[in-house]
């Protein structure tokens, strides 16, 4: 792969570089407007001084509650420029866990956007921060927020206490700072962005990610999905997310690539972006995989454009969509990688010249800077090839830890400074390293270790199963029995016979559902590539429905 020339270099360095290289490429596209890498580095040098006027220093933390747009961006790497730390909002969040980031993050400003379609974030940041409507703009005094002092709003009307976007702008014109001396005291091991974890089970926790941490993989992933300044990446995943918001972007940014952003994922105004901007990568989750699979007008877009991009079945998509992204939709070197918040997506990846049914596997070659092992979750052992164990990982794509929560980066990390990611996963005889469910969530059936995950692809093969979710309730006899949730496909009827029937003699009978409930929809929460099954509230309701309490 040679050389990466973004080792030791930090993000904002990162941008000079390709401004020069790339000027006067498109870096940027949402809509009608289009944006050179020439015109981004002007912008994030402007609202740097800006920031940098209002009072921002190094290591202060700026949150950003934004959707997909340029502002998002310009904000991330003025913060890179001058040393801020960019604390990444999801824009679904409500009160409650907007309040609870916020605090515990150190916020010193916050950017948002006033209204995304329907949603009114002023109407939910007055729950947070009643002093706002009477408070001096950019000298917020709030007892629960004693470091938040400047909200700024990316829109053209004026809001009680806040600072417009613009007017932070145009103060950057008038500062006579000194950018260049600020940019020489951040280094690569400085923290570039807090990202949280979802917090399906607990409140969430911010993982700390250093530009050395993120910079020299997203060099890396473009080399080996050979990213060049031709491609055009459609990007609609959320920039509150480790890939959205930091693999995509740098990845396109460090070979001069074009992303072509969406505000909110629309499948028909996907196609139509795929033929009208000649998109060449497009990474996707299993929604809007569906979004698009489904959409009545998806022969008549011409896709011929697309070449690569990774998939992800976040959401309960079977591995089927795989081989429909391949053939109907026509991503020809799509692959499924893995990744999480601590470790970064794309921390295992595929070579694209892989048939497609080793890139339809989640994983499974590690990025440069990162080791992988699989351990017995008990004896802490390494796993013999072919015997599932806890994945672990290790090396500089590796957060440092988890902000001001010691006892929990202290448990997240063996003693010999391996980190557990709490995923299940196998090594085979190939040496790939194949991701199978989330540790917590596997079933111990009599003696037998099963990954829910498995039972649910062979459910969805049904072909009129939607989504089908797995859990394990308490047997006498077996010690767990799984349990199925069922969304049908929309207009079918399905029994529960039926479905059993599909099972027998295909799969074995200890991983064959005890009970299955067809069910609208399941338990969910907003995560940063799609909502998130709550696993452990599904169970709680098995048990109670099925009287085992």
């Amino acid at each position: 792969m040679g050389s990466n020339p973004f080792s030791g270099r930090t993000v904002g360095q990162m941008l000079d570089v390709a401004a020069a290289r790339y000027a006067e490429r498109e870096a940027i596209v949402l809509a009608d407007e289009r944006i050179s890498y020439a015109e981004l580095r002007r912008r994030v040098d402007r609202l740097a001084r800006g920031l940098r006027a209002l009072g921002i220093q190094k290591d202060d933390k700026v949150a950003l509650w934004l959707p997909n747009r340029p502002a998002w961006l310009v904000a991330q790497h003025a913060c890179a420029k001058i040393g801020a730390t960019v604390v990444a909002l999801n824009t679904r969040y409500k009160a409650h866990e907007l309040s609870y980031i916020l605090e515990q993050s150190d916020a010193a400003a916050l950017i948002l956007t006033d209204h995304l379609g329907p949603i009114d974030f002023l109407e939910v940041l007055d729950e947070v921060l009643p002093e706002l409507t009477n408070a001096e703009p950019g000298a917020l005094r709030a007892e629960k927020f004693p470091l938040l002092r400047r909200l700024i709003v990316d829109a053209e009307d004026p809001y009680p206490g806040t600072l417009r976007l613009r007017d932070v702008l145009e103060a950057g014109d008038g500062s006579d700072d000194d950018l260049e001396a600020a940019g020489a005291r951040v280094t690569a091991d400085d923290v570039f962005t807090i990202l949280y974890t979802s917090g399906t089970t607990s409140f969430p926790k911010g993982a700390m990610i250093s530009h050395a941490n993120c910079l020299p993989h997203g060099w890396n992933c473009g080399a080996q999905l050979r990213v060049t300044a031709d491609d055009r990446v459609l990007h609609a995943l959320p920039f509150s997310g480790t890939w959205g918001g930091v693999n995509i972007p740098l990845t396109a940014f460090t070979h001069g690539a074009c992303l072509v952003l969406m505000e909110v994922f629309d499948p028909g105004a996907a196609l139509y972006l795929m033929e009208k901007e000649r998109i060449t990568v497009w990474n996707a989750v299993d929604a809007m995989i569906l979004g698009v699979l489904e959409h009545p007008d998806l022969d008549r877009y011409n896709r011929s454009s697309l070449r690569t991009g990774g998939v992800a079945m976040t959401s309960g998509g079977a591995q089927s969509l795989f081989d429909e992204v391949v053939t109907r939709v026509g991503l020809s070197q799509a692959f499924q990688p893995y990744g999480m918040t601590e470790v970064n997506a794309l921390a295992l990846y595929h070579d694209l010249d892989e048939p497609a049914e080793s890139r339809k596997l989640p994983g499974v070659w590690p990025a440069p800077g990162l080791e992988v092992r699989v351990v017995n979750p008990e004896t802490g052992q390494p796993c013999k090839p072919g015997e599932e164990g806890e994945l672990q990982h290790r090396g500089s794509l590796v957060t440092r830890g988890y902000y001001k929560k010691s006892e929990e980066t202290a448990k997240a990390f063996t003693e010999d400074g391996w980190f557990r990611s709490g995923d299940l996963a196998v090594r085979d005889e190939a040496g790939r390293t194949i991701f199978k469910g989330r540790l917590r969530e596997v079933l111990r059936i009599s003696h037998f270790m099963v990954a829910p995950r498995e039972i649910e692809e062979f459910l969805m093969a049904h072909p009129k199963v939607h989504q089908a979710f797995v859990v394990g309730v308490p047997d006498v006899k077996l010690g767990e029995a799984p349990v199925a949730y069922v969304i049908p496909k929309e207009g079918e009827i399905l029994s529960e016979a039926e479905l059993m029937a599909h099972c027998k003699g295909k799969i074995a009978s200890y991983k064959i559902p005890r009970h299955v409930r067809f069910v609208k929809d399941v338990p969910r929460t907003p995560g940063p590539h799609g909502d998130k099954v709550q696993k452990a509230r599904l169970r709680e309701q098995a048990i109670q429905e099925l009287g085992l309490q």
